[in-house]
């Protein structure tokens, strides 16, 4: 060998040194097969059918709750840390393994002294010679009670959500506004009376099931959500295919991707029908307890509309008589009978007016809110109640506001909080004797721009503790009060989006207000 040759041979020899101790940094194929079975919680073993030995990983002798440095466990062993609930199905599983020459994969579990208890998946793979007969069985153990104990879990979640939303009537949706593929719980099927084994979900079905007088709603308003890339609240009504009709109120929120696209709108569905029926019904039994009241307080005043009508009645019989004698005078008197006959026919009108009046306060409707003036439906209710005010000594006194604009309400509850009002301020001075018993109503505008009525009275006045829980249903100062009037009075001036309080009244008795919104501000 040359001097050359040998000085390119060292490198070489050196090169090859280095890998060689590269490689003996490197684990036997044992060694990783270990640290695999142990980060996937796998144990592996093999039983020799014909001497009855048995090979056990490391890793299943840790699942399996053995001393992997004591005496190696036989196959009896291993049959004994299994549950005794899986015991004669695993070694069932086992004999037939060996008997049908196949693998096969089965769960079950294992008991320790403890009472802990792990679940193994296990896989069984037989290993035949040339004649076909097993002499070993290869098999593997991983522990997968984490999975289990996850998978409990959630199904134990989806339990609680399921029966969550079954309890609240709330069901949950997915929908994609690009692809229009739909998702619906099993409430949301529930609540649209659809079965999911025999229907075909589809946008389109759901909007077919809108009332046809919310369709249109419901689409403008999903769709522009969607060109806004926001959320949504929408009250609406389905028809069931038995034709029943459930309220619905459905609230969705969109889901973005990195760049802000929306991939999805997730929300829930309400079934507020019960609820909505529930309205109803308070509605129907606050308008007739309404009704009652305003019957109680006609009741009241039975005398005072007994003296109003017989006023104008007793000025017909008069006047009646009078144009007689002009008419039966041996001149006529023509003229002096046309202006009793005028006079009658005004008194007449009078009697109409005041049973007219009382019908209304009478009648069982629904409210009807129109346009009003609230000067006119007060000098409504003055003119029903002066005679009785004027038969206890009460005086009354107007300050009406000239400029009042139109209010927005229903005339005969209004007038009902109104007569209201005032048969309390009278009935708050029926003991004061050392002033004149004296009611003032005004209107006016409020700071809001809401029309506002005060009734002002002399009476005894009202404890500063008492100002709130005056209006509490069957709460009153009266001694033979129900406590319903101020109530109802709250309950009607709410439901026309005012709202109605008490203070002091200055020198001497009380003050009750109450506001209701004019024609711009609706009601």
């Amino acid at each position: 060998m040359t001097n050359k040759t040998a000085k390119n041979t060292q490198p070489n020899r050196r090169a090859l040194t280095r890998i060689r101790k590269q490689d003996s940094r490197t684990l036997p194929t044992g060694t990783y097969l270990a640290r695999a079975q142990r980060l996937t919680r796998t144990g592996s073993w093999v039983y020799r059918i014909s001497s009855g030995r048995s090979f056990w990983s490391l890793e299943l002798f840790q699942i399996f709750g053995f001393d992997a440095k004591g005496k190696k466990p036989a196959l009896s062993a291993l049959l004994e840390r299994v549950h005794p609930e899986d015991r004669l199905d695993v070694q069932s599983k086992i004999d037939r393994a060996v008997r049908e020459r196949r693998g096969c994969e089965h769960r079950y579990r294992l008991l320790f002294l403890d009472g802990s208890i792990k679940h193994i998946h296990a896989v069984l793979d037989p290993v035949a010679d040339r004649s076909s007969e097993v002499y070993e069985i290869v098999g593997t153990a991983t522990d997968i009670t984490e999975q289990i104990r996850g998978e409990t879990e959630l199904r134990r979640s989806e339990a609680y959500l399921a029966e969550a939303q079954r309890i609240s009537h709330t069901g949950c949706w997915a929908r994609n506004p690009i692809s229009g593929a739909l998702f619906w719980s099993q409430e949301e099927w529930r609540i649209f009376g659809l079965d999911p084994e025999k229907t075909k979900l589809s946008y389109e079905l759901f909007l077919q099931m809108i009332h046809p007088e919310d369709r249109r709603y419901v689409e403008e308003t999903s769709k522009q959500a969607v060109e806004e890339a926001k959320g949504y609240e929408i009250p609406f009504r389905v028809v069931l295919r038995d034709g029943s009709i459930k309220y619905i109120h459905s609230v969705g929120k969109p889901f973005f991707e990195a760049d802000g696209k929306v991939t999805e709108y997730i929300g829930v569905s309400m079934d507020v029908t019960e609820r909505k029926r529930d309205e109803e019904a308070l509605q129907l039994a606050q308008a007739e307890l309404a009704r009652i009241a305003r019957l109680t307080t006609i009741g009241e005043l039975a005398a005072s509309i007994a003296h109003e009508i017989n006023q104008p009645l007793a000025a017909v019989h008069a006047n009646s008589l009078a144009a007689a004698r002009w008419l039966g005078a041996e001149v006529p008197n023509v003229f002096e009978a046309t202006q009793a006959l005028q006079d009658i026919s005004r008194d007449a009108r009078r009697a109409s007016d005041v049973i007219g009046r009382i019908r209304a306060l009478l009648k069982d409707q629904k409210p009807t809110y129109v346009a009003l003036d609230v000067n006119d439906v007060i000098r409504e209710v003055i003119a029903i109640i002066q005679s009785a005010l004027r038969a206890r000594g009460v005086s009354i006194r107007t300050d009406l506001s000239a400029t009042l604009p139109a209010a927005r309400g229903d005339r005969v509850q209004l007038q009902q909080v109104i007569l209201n009002l005032i048969m309390n301020g009278v009935d708050a001075m029926t003991l004061v004797t050392d002033r004149p018993p004296m009611l003032r109503l005004e209107s006016r505008i409020d700071p809001s721009g809401n029309v506002l009525v005060a009734v002002d009275d002399t009476g005894a006045g009202l404890e500063t503790a008492l100002l709130d829980r005056i209006f509490e249903p069957l709460f009153t100062t009266k001694a033979h009060g129900m406590g319903m009037g101020l109530a109802i009075c709250k309950s009607i001036v709410e439901s026309h989006g005012g709202r109605i309080w008490a203070l002091p009244h200055q020198p001497h008795g009380a003050t009750f207000q109450f506001t209701v919104p004019t024609t711009e501000d609706g009601a």
